[in-house]
């Protein structure tokens, strides 16, 4: 009792790891509260209150220095963190999910001229699935979840697996009894992202201290792993980036790897590395990457890390003129939430109702639409994101609508035809 204690004092805290803090429950809800980048998602499972927290539209920024006033405290790590409560209200665990990393090329930290000189510890297969883990509820249950939850159709097909197979049922369970972390990829023919699989199954990716957040080396647990299917790059890449960037390259069917290095420092970094095959597929090399209506758009579906991987490292103005609409997007949204929430509040102080809101502001309250939707429960969020789509559908209309934002904005081949984009 006393050692569990103890643990649960730590967990309560930010924990180090990496040269970062894994944030506690209070920096994790402090984050949402001063970065819109951030969200907490309440729900009951089994009777438990849980919270998960993700992000959404991020920029680097949000993940290398979220809050000004903190710089230690960073969001890599608000990716399906994932905290449980005792039915007093207590903190009865905090769980771990993979952390947030970049593909090559795609921050400062993760260029080429900088990790061609760090130490390749592990390389796995990036496979093209959920992310899928679990957890142990207060009355000893273990539930699956993907990052987004326990109630969808990754967490319910995650679930299933767990109770028909089991290999996978011993692997977690003793993961869990050890307060280590399994982190697998969820994937099925109906779960399909671009590559085909034939069937339901999981994929163990990584390994986690859920006390630290380190990685533990799966090699060293192949006796608990049995027969469980797990992910190592199969090609010998002889422990040379070159070498390897030079193997995925040349590869078809896959959507690349990960890597696990080891920092000039000795801690770990991890980077992708997506094979063009996969990167064609998902229309990421063309030169349409270029234009601002399909740069938002990918801003818009959370994919604008792959086509940042795929500009290269010397264009510097590239990088930074999509940077500096990642945050101009992030801030529309942001602005039009504050819109629609003001607009909303009038609904509530007519005490909600539909039709005298409707004779009254119908046509005289720009935001109408959205009142209603948000009224019969659409996320406000995904409002606000719609909106901004709306707005940027063409390539000059969505140069106009950047401009007035930031005049500052240049752009070229002013003569393309938008009307066929």
């Amino acid at each position: 009792m006393k050692k569990l204690s103890k643990y649960l004092e730590f967990i309560n805290e930010s924990s180090d790891y990496k040269g970062y803090s894994i944030p506690s429950y209070k920096e994790a809800v402090e984050l949402c509260s001063k970065n819109a980048a951030f969200y907490e998602s309440k729900m009951i499972v089994d009777g438990f209150n849980v919270s998960v927290f993700n992000y959404r539209l991020t920029s680097y920024k949000d993940f290398a220095n979220p809050l000004d006033h903190k710089p230690e405290l960073k969001g890599y790590e608000m990716r399906g963190l994932t905290f449980i409560f005792n039915e007093d209200g207590t903190l009865f665990n905090r769980y771990v999910l993979l952390e947030k990393f970049f593909n090559i090329n795609q921050i400062p930290e993760s260029m080429y001229s900088i990790v061609k000189d760090y130490k390749i510890k592990y390389v796995n297969n990036k496979e093209d699935g959920s992310i899928a883990t679990f957890v142990k509820l207060p009355n000893g249950k273990i539930v699956g979840k993907s990052k987004m939850g326990f109630d969808n159709d990754q967490s319910n097909g995650i679930n299933r697996i767990y109770q028909n197979d089991t290999e996978i049922k011993t692997l977690v369970n003793w993961c869990l009894d050890n307060d280590i972390i399994p982190i697998f990829e969820y994937v099925a023919p109906h779960n399909r992202i671009v590559l085909r699989y034939t069937q339901e199954e999981l994929i163990l990716l990584r390994l986690r201290d859920n006390k630290t957040g380190k990685h533990i080396d799966i090699q060293d647990h192949l006796d608990k792993i049995g027969s469980t299917k797990i992910a190592p790059f199969e090609d010998d890449h002889q422990g040379n980036l070159d070498k390897l960037i030079e193997l995925v390259a040349n590869q078809v069917d896959k959507e690349g790897c990960v890597v696990q290095a080891e920092d000039s420092e000795g801690r770990d970094f991890f980077f992708k590395l997506k094979t063009p095959w996969y990167c064609e597929r998902h229309g990421l090399l063309t030169n349409d990457i270029y234009r601002e209506h399909i740069i938002i758009g990918y801003i818009l579906d959370d994919k604008i890390d792959d086509i940042l991987s795929q500009i290269p490292e010397d264009e510097v103005e590239a990088h930074t003129r999509i940077n500096k609409i990642i945050v101009i997007v992030k801030r529309a949204i942001d602005d039009k939430m504050e819109d629609i929430k003001k607009s909303y509040q009038v609904f509530l102080d007519m005490g909600e109702d539909r039709k005298e809101y409707a004779l009254t502001h119908m046509k005289a309250e720009p935001n109408f639409c959205y009142v209603m939707n948000l009224a019969n429960g659409k996320d406000l969020y995904d409002i606000a994101k719609e909106h901004v789509r709306d707005k940027t559908k063409r390539l000059m209309i969505s140069r106009d609508w950047l401009q007035k934002i930031d005049p500052t904005l240049f752009f070229q081949d002013p003569e393309e035809d938008e009307e066929n984009n």
